[in-house]
């Protein structure tokens, strides 16, 4: 059934704004109140031992799933309202036009759309003919616009009404579904029982996720905590529960620490060291090397703990920009993501490279950042989203970049993880883009050659060391033929950054030819050259200027650009 004229003038969507802006209000001093017994939960727990403890803590854990499943609904059901008053304004907005245009012509449209022509009486019948009849084909073309508008009108009218629906019986559903094993379906119970396995496919896993209750879910969630990092839950439902898994990791890593210092109080205090140098006992040798032992092992604590707090800081941040924690575990590897990556027109992956972890993070969330800010100058009007990814180990000093190893480990991580942003994703598929940086983009390389294949859109490989093979068709990417791979791979080399050097200068130890160069075959784009340069015998005075390995994603400059270019599909790089 359509929708009047007079409905249509009679909505106001900017009421379901408010609405959901009262919505996430209450929500979040609701979820603040979680927030607050779980930390008095736990302090109670801590010093709590025994059966009944343990049977406490597992009915927190549950209340407090429980709950966060209610404020995610209630998240989601203000998401829907705000998703709906953007659909109802633009659709209102275009009928009313249409109607409008038709009146002020001076043509007569009535409230179910049907448009009448004015009459025109000049006192000349041939003309009077001619221009009724141009009127009447007018009233014509008017009024089968303002009927198709006030179709689609009532089509978003009635889609928007069955996802606001859905939003409200979800949180129905969770306060009125049971939440006890007894209740489970019979797949999810025998993965509780210990007689089946969860999907391994992200794809089959989504859809597994999709049929459960909240009480399953929460259910699954209670049984291995770490179900959050599967690659094809949503990104909201991996926020919730990695958030949650945050706080005992941490709480580990705190532990940890606490317990390395207290085998040496007077060590972690600076005093009593062992001697280093001049005459010393074998003995005080031998306690010199436990002194490096335990330092080494102190600093490798140290740095989980300040990495866990940081990824902390990271998803508090009140930049606006929202920050969906997508994978978290306690070996240092972590995923973030700015805006929602299931619901975003365009996705961005931006893999880094040597030295990186979570203590450092914030150099590269701000990269991301810059990434997000210049595809959304590019592409206004559709949502992008960018994940910082740092879901492999990466090599933790430049003579580990010379192996392969942390390539090999993290390539099929980056698969898996690409696959579980297309299980998971609302509506038609995204613009998916991998972008790797130095190590990063040797990673992305192995992930798409020697029979891997990822299922993105765009590659880009900045200031890369080599990716693993000599030329593009050797990579792959789903659904790409291999002939068409330079329209999708792309490079980019500043001149000074050394480190895009390594294969001409050292190919022993480069991961294969460089991606910028002729015979490689990618769509190369410009890069800022950097400002410094070395005399080289022969060659003469060549750039050479390592800062400039790090300024592909700085504001201003022609890379950045060109990646947000590429990322939002909107024009050539280098245009």
């Amino acid at each position: 059934m359509s929708v009047t004229v007079s409905q249509v003038r009679g909505w106001n969507p900017i009421a379901l704004v408010d609405l959901a802006s009262d919505l996430a209000a209450v929500n979040a001093e609701f979820d603040d109140l979680v927030s607050d017994v779980g930390r008095a939960t736990k302090d109670g727990l801590s010093q709590w031992e025994g059966d009944a403890a343990t049977a406490a803590s597992a009915r927190a854990l549950a209340d407090r799933l429980a709950a966060t499943h209610l404020v995610t609904a209630v998240d989601s059901e203000a998401t829907e309202f705000v998703t709906a008053a953007g659909r109802l304004t633009e659709v209102r907005t275009s009928t009313l036009a249409a109607v409008d245009a038709a009146v002020a012509g001076g043509f007569t449209v009535a409230d179910a759309g049907s448009v009448t022509a004015p009459i025109c009486s000049t006192g000349d019948i041939v003309a009077d003919l001619l221009v009724q009849s141009s009127f009447e084909e007018q009233a014509r073309v008017r009024e089968a616009a303002v009927r198709s508008l006030l179709n689609a009108a009532a089509d978003v009218d009635r889609q928007c009404a069955a996802s606001l629906q859905r939003a409200i019986d979800a949180i129905a559903e969770i306060s009125e579904s049971p939440g006890t094993p007894d209740h489970y379906s019979d797949g999810v119970r025998n993965i509780v029982d210990g007689n089946a396995f969860l999907p391994d496919s992200p794809h089959e896993l989504a859809q597994f996720w999709d049929g459960l209750t909240p009480a399953e879910k929460d259910g699954l969630a209670a049984w291995d905590p770490t179900i959050g990092n599967r690659d094809g839950l949503p990104a909201v439902d991996k926020t919730r529960l990695n958030d949650d898994l945050l706080v005992p990791i941490t709480a580990a890593a705190e532990s940890n620490l606490a317990a390395i210092e207290a085998r040496h109080p007077d060590w972690a205090r600076g005093e009593n060291l062992p001697p280093s140098d001049g005459l010393i006992t074998e003995n005080q040798q031998a306690r010199h090397k436990d002194w490096l032992d335990w330092t080494d092992e102190r600093e490798q604590a140290t740095s989980a703990v300040a990495g866990f707090h940081e990824v902390r800081n990271q998803l508090d941040s009140d930049d606006r920009v929202p920050r969906f924690l997508m994978t978290i575990d306690d070996q240092g590897r972590g995923v973030i993501a700015l805006n929602n990556p299931d619901t975003a027109h365009n996705v961005a992956t931006y893999v880094p490279g040597t030295g990186t972890e979570l203590s450092k993070i914030g150099g590269d969330m701000t990269r991301a950042d810059h990434l997000l800010d210049e595809a959304n100058k590019l592409s206004p009007g559709s949502e992008n989203s960018v994940i910082m990814w740092m879901g492999y180990d990466s090599p933790p000093g430049l003579s580990d970049a010379a192996r392969t190893a942390f390539a090999d480990a993290g390539a099929p991580r980056l698969d898996s993880f690409q696959d579980g942003l297309r299980a998971a994703h609302d509506g038609p598929p995204s613009h998916n883009t991998v972008i790797g940086h130095s190590y990063g983009s040797t990673v992305v390389g192995h992930a798409m050659s020697d029979g891997g294949s990822l299922d993105v859109d765009n590659v880009v490989f900045a200031g890369s060391p080599g990716v693993g093979v000599n030329r593009v068709d050797e990579l792959a990417l789903d659904g790409v033929a291999s002939e068409r791979m330079t329209d999708h791979v792309f490079a980019t080399a500043a001149p000074a950054d050394p480190v895009t050097w390594i294969g001409e200068i050292a190919p022993a130890v480069a991961h294969g030819a460089d991606p910028t160069g002729d015979a490689f075959e990618a769509t190369v784009f410009e890069s800022a050259p950097g400002n410094d340069s070395i005399h080289i015998p022969v060659l003469g005075d060549v750039g050479f200027d390592p800062d400039s390995h790090s300024s592909y994603f700085e504001p201003g400059t022609p890379s950045l650009r060109s990646m947000a270019q590429i990322i939002t599909n909107t024009g050539t790089p280098n245009d």
